[in-house]
């Protein structure tokens, strides 16, 4: 079975881009505006969920009173 392709947010983000600039088209027939709507919405909620993934995993450097720094989780 092949793997379903997951993209980046950086490609997510350049397909609505491409989805914007369409939409703003006036000459844009009505059915392919909501197509491209939709698939917007989609990558939207797509982008957002690996913004949550990338959250949750962040990290934060903290400087300790002997100048080393550690890494301490980000709290939820």
């Amino acid at each position: 079975m092949p793997k379903k392709k997951t993209e980046n947010f950086e490609a997510l983000c350049r397909r609505l881009e491409e989805i914007v600039q369409r939409l703003e088209d006036e000459q844009l027939p009505l059915e392919e505006s909501i197509k491209l709507f939709t698939e917007g919405v989609t990558l939207a909620s797509k982008a957002r969920a690996r913004l949550e993934e990338g959250e949750k995993t962040v990290q934060k450097l903290i400087r300790t009173i002997d100048q080393k720094f550690t890494l301490e989780e980000l709290e939820s």
